[in-house]
């Protein structure tokens, strides 16, 4: 069987616990290190998006396509977890990631994701106040953390939102490869961004996760994007006062969180117990 799947890192680290039933499959991805302990075999897809294209051309093994059934995997407008279940045809198994081995930083830290737009795949709407990242950014360096801030930024193809948090150690341009990240996020105290990839990735790596939600609620409400089959005790989820449920790419959502800093402050709190 080809799976043809989808070509979103966040989207593969939700996939892996599908793919796990299907064993000697081949897999359309191009991220073909979130399958590295699985028996799969990864072929090379094509895509014109800048991070998906930068790991394509990465060094590795891919296999030719074989004339066989093929399995499309898309989940439309439905929650995730629903749409992937109607594609794959089957029940999850286990939300996890691979071993990515040791952390390309030292010492205990929080993973800080700063606020960004693509030209190439707008998601402003999505994107929560940047200035609630900068002052969780700030809060937990005040507390003693160190703070390591992760992005991949070109100049008019992707940029930060100001103000961009306080960070000890800034891996902006992208230096990091997908297993170096993903490392990073494994060995994290805690995760602190918006909605986007570190939601599947703190949920497989059980690492504490402190989501701060935007706009585009209709798309990226916590009820769309997680499922009551996950593990979700370690995620907690800071939602709008009136959170906008459209499903528009540009939208003049409403994405003011009252009392903020307390409810940050408390979730600190209690991280230590989490971590």
């Amino acid at each position: 069987m080809l799976i043809k799947g989808m070509m979103g890192l966040g989207d593969n680290i939700f996939a892996r616990a599908f793919v796990k039933n299907y064993p000697g499959a081949f897999l359309e991805t191009p991220w073909p290190e979130l399958y590295s302990d699985l028996n799969v075999k990864c072929v090379r897809p094509s895509t014109k998006l800048r991070t998906q294209a930068k790991n394509i051309d990465r060094p590795h093994k891919w296999h030719k396509a074989p004339p066989s059934r093929e399995l499309r995997i898309a989940y439309g407008r439905e929650p995730i977890i629903k749409g992937l279940r109607k594609a794959y045809r089957c029940e999850p198994k286990e939300f996890d990631l691979p071993d990515f081995g040791n952390s390309p930083v030292d010492g205990r830290y929080v993973l800080v994701r700063p606020a960004t737009v693509r030209s190439e795949w707008r998601a402003d709407t999505r994107n929560p106040m940047p200035e609630y990242i900068a002052s969780a950014a700030a809060e937990m360096q005040r507390r003693g953390w160190k703070v390591v801030s992760v992005a991949d930024l070109v100049p008019d193809i992707e940029w930060a939102l100001d103000p961009l948090p306080v960070a000890d150690i800034c891996f902006h341009r992208g230096e990091l490869q997908v297993e170096q990240l993903l490392a990073l996020l494994q060995h994290a105290d805690a995760v602190i961004g918006g909605i986007g990839w570190i939601v599947p990735a703190s949920i497989a790596a059980k690492v504490p996760a402190w989501i701060i939600c935007g706009g585009q609620g209709g798309f990226n409400s916590p009820e769309h994007i997680t499922d009551p089959c996950m593990d979700l005790s370690r995620i907690t989820f800071a939602v709008p006062d009136k959170f906008c449920l459209c499903t528009l790419k540009e939208h003049n959502c409403d994405k003011r969180i009252s009392d903020y800093d307390r409810k940050f402050a408390e979730w600190a709190d209690r991280l230590p117990a989490l971590v």
